[in-house]
């Protein structure tokens, strides 16, 4: 049994080095600056768009543009025809389908966009809620013309959607030009310590996350966030007691309290401290956590009862998590199996609002935490609504706005959707997995007593196990300890001790150590 790797840091971010951050150099175009086609006429391509403004007629005027966009000999205009098209579609309070105008445009023709569009496109986030398409459109071109305050948002926008490209160098370099007096300093720190720590600079990321702990100031949720991440840097770079530090600074309101106890007793474990462990993980099988998804816990606890020879307690251990995760493994397959992405995206987001849903809440109880899918969901709703307000309306031009905000749609379903499966069925995979790591549990304790017994056959007698001197309980100072008798309260998790004695043999612990 062994630790698998640190689950994803709970904050989503990262960034990488770039040469330059001009313009011209961060053009998401896959054709080479002189290959790509000039709008040339450009007054004469827009005269009937300029007519329709003038005019007041803003359908007419969307149609002109329809028309330049519909037509492959224009192509070299239709980054300009977008943008245009963006602030009509805005004007006629259709934002999301503005926006989507917009982020075309702006990828198509960099150039033609002006700083105050930038402006405009950034605050329609606030009316369609997909901070994603923001952090897309940034991701390919952070080199637009802006103020420098905007410039910084933009910067940590666009890191984040490289980050979630996976294109970390690049992320770490455009996190690089938020400012620091920026609003959004705090956070591009604590995204750069996420990065740096997955790219093994632990150091580095240590030095960040730092940095974002003293400036998310009384934001408690953002600070449990840091404090977690710090906890999984030190955990991966060895230093296990500062770890169980930063683990423990995860405040108990928190919803990343249970995951942070729980990779706190893999620190305590690693340092051998294996009542401190198995004290932590007794949170993790009270009822208090039955709805909660955490069997490599159950398994910690019954490893730690290995090595420490409680060969009884341990056998017992996996015989409880074969019949607790069994059950829930088969149920989470042929749910899982059964829904495609439109249904699970259904589903998980029937759990957020009322709590009832098709898959369990074990598999589902993350969801109301990931603001994500959150996002997507109120822009699911913008999308529906404004497809609702475009059927009303005709010309040319609605074709292309409901396709964008149509397409738009079904992406957002069909990427959380799948996103929120997969992490189901990655969780069936790994409990097959885990409910055959005990089965091999189950012959490192038979080898182990076997090699008892072949000590015996050389020696003539089964070593008995340490003695321990028997002392009357003692209690501390200040503390009042009373018997245990099958009762657990809520103000009680996460208090609990553990005071096992070992009980292997002289020269066989199972730990390697006497």
């Amino acid at each position: 049994m062994s630790r698998r790797g640190l689950r994803v840091f709970a904050l989503v971010g990262a960034f990488s080095l770039l040469p330059s951050l001009s313009a011209a150099q961060s053009k998401p175009s896959t054709k080479d600056a002189e290959e790509a086609p000039m709008c040339e006429d450009t007054l004469e391509v827009f005269t009937p768009f300029v007519a329709g403004v003038a005019s007041g007629n803003v359908p007419e005027a969307m149609d002109a543009l329809a028309v330049v966009l519909k037509d492959p000999e224009m192509e070299g205009c239709h980054g300009q025809a977008y943008i245009r098209l963006g602030g009509l579609l805005e004007k006629e309070g259709l934002p999301y389908a503005g926006a989507l105008a917009w982020s075309q445009g702006m990828q198509m023709d960099p150039d033609a966009t002006s700083a105050e569009v930038v402006t405009a496109f950034l605050a329609l986030e606030q009316r369609h809620g997909d901070q994603a398409l923001l952090e897309r459109t940034f991701a390919e071109n952070i080199g637009y013309k802006a103020d420098k305050e905007t410039r910084s948002h933009m910067a940590y926008l666009g890191a984040r959607g490289s980050y979630a490209q996976g294109n970390y160098s690049t992320a770490l370099g455009i996190l690089s030009l938020v400012q620091k007096d920026s609003p959004d300093m705090g956070k591009g720190m604590a995204l750069k310590g996420v990065i740096l720590t997955q790219q093994g600079r632990y150091n580095d990321a240590m030095a960040a996350l730092l940095t974002a702990q003293a400036l998310v100031g009384d934001d408690t949720e953002m600070l449990d966030t840091v404090n977690l991440n710090l906890g999984r840097t030190y955990y991966a770079a060895g230093n296990y007691p500062k770890a169980i530090e930063y683990y423990a600074k995860v405040s108990r309101e928190s919803h990343w309290w249970p995951e942070a106890q729980f990779e706190r007793a893999w620190a305590h474990f690693r340092i051998q401290d294996i009542n401190g462990a198995l004290g932590i993980l007794h949170t993790h099988v009270t009822p208090f956590y039955d709805d909660w998804y955490f069997p490599e816990a159950q398994l910690l606890r019954t490893y730690s009862l290995f090595l420490i020879c409680k060969f009884p307690e341990a056998s017992a251990q996996i015989e409880e998590f074969q019949t607790t995760w069994t059950p829930v493994r088969d149920e989470l397959q042929s749910t899982i199996s059964a829904m495609d992405a439109n249904a699970v995206f259904t589903d998980a987001r029937s759990f957020v609002e009322t709590g009832e849903s098709e898959l369990s809440e074990m598999a589902l109880r993350d969801v109301p935490y990931d603001k994500s899918f959150i996002e997507a969901t109120e822009s699911v709703d913008v999308a529906k609504e404004e497809l609702g307000l475009l059927a009303s309306k005709s010309g040319n031009w609605v074709d292309m706005a409901s396709g964008m905000v149509q397409t738009r749609h079904d992406e957002l379903i069909e990427q959380h959707g799948g996103r929120i499966k997969s992490q189901v069925q990655n969780r069936a995979g790994e409990l097959t997995s885990m409910l055959t790591d005990t089965e091999i549990a189950k012959l490192d304790m038979l080898r182990l007593e076997t090699k008892l017994y072949e000590q015996a056959s050389m020696t003539g007698q089964i070593p008995d196990a340490e003695k321990k001197v028997k002392r009357s309980e003692r209690v501390r100072k200040g503390y009042v300890s009373w018997p245990y008798e099958g009762e657990m309260w809520a103000d009680e998790v996460g208090y609990y001790r553990v005071n096992a004695t070992p009980e292997c043999p002289p020269g066989l612990m199972a730990g390697g150590k006497k």
